[in-house]
């Protein structure tokens, strides 16, 4: 029972005895969608967190076909390979509107970019065919608005939670043997994000 006590009392003293303490100024963000960034608080009320990401992802395919040609049966495959590499960056500005206790909340406008390169190469054993590899590049542009909210549960170490919308302009850029046709599209929806802060320094 006493144990019990002891660890609700602890619970309900934690955030006041977090928003006693000095909150370091810099911090290691790891966050989702998938990211890695740092939080630098500039002043009280200010803050910027920028963030890199990178996916690689490889796909292959073997379609087999058999058929009949009149003089016995033939079998071709097909095998499609395809690898993918992206990378991202942005910037978050983060403008803090209220604060109480360990809790802040915050508004967020962010910028990003990111480019990503996929390889497509398809080989077959058909004679005298001979594909040859098409590469498409992807450009993506977004802006986005948001609001968010951040617990200090420990000096070192908080919790942070974000939604708003978004705006992003995607330019694809096929490199076919045979010509090149860029295709532009856009977007705008909710965005939405969380992570975990890990402060460094006194």
């Amino acid at each position: 029972m006493r144990c019990a006590v002891l660890f609700v009392t602890t619970l309900l003293l934690l955030p006041r005895a977090a928003a006693a303490q000095d909150t370091p100024r810099f911090g290691i963000v790891m966050g989702y969608p998938a990211q890695a960034g740092l939080l630098w608080r500039i002043v009280d009320r200010v803050a910027i967190r920028p963030e890199v990401n990178w996916t690689r992802s490889t796909f292959e395919a073997v379609t087999t076909s058999t058929f009949f040609n009149g003089t016995g049966i033939t079998t071709t495959s097909v095998t499609t390979t395809s690898e993918s590499n992206a990378v991202g960056t942005g910037v978050t500005a983060l403008i803090y509107v209220s604060r109480r206790d360990a809790l802040r909340t915050y508004l967020a406008p962010r910028i990003a970019y990111s480019r990503s390169k996929t390889s497509n190469d398809v080989s077959t054993s058909i004679a005298n065919v001979v594909p040859a590899a098409i590469e498409t590049a992807t450009s993506t542009y977004a802006v986005s608005g948001s609001l968010g909210a951040e617990f200090t549960m420990a000096k070192h170490f908080g919790i942070f939670g974000e939604v708003g919308v978004q705006y992003g302009r995607n330019t694809l850029s096929p490199n076919a043997p045979l010509g090149r046709s860029d295709t532009t599209q856009t977007s705008i929806g909710l965005r939405s994000g969380a992570g975990v802060i890990l402060f460094f320094g006194s």
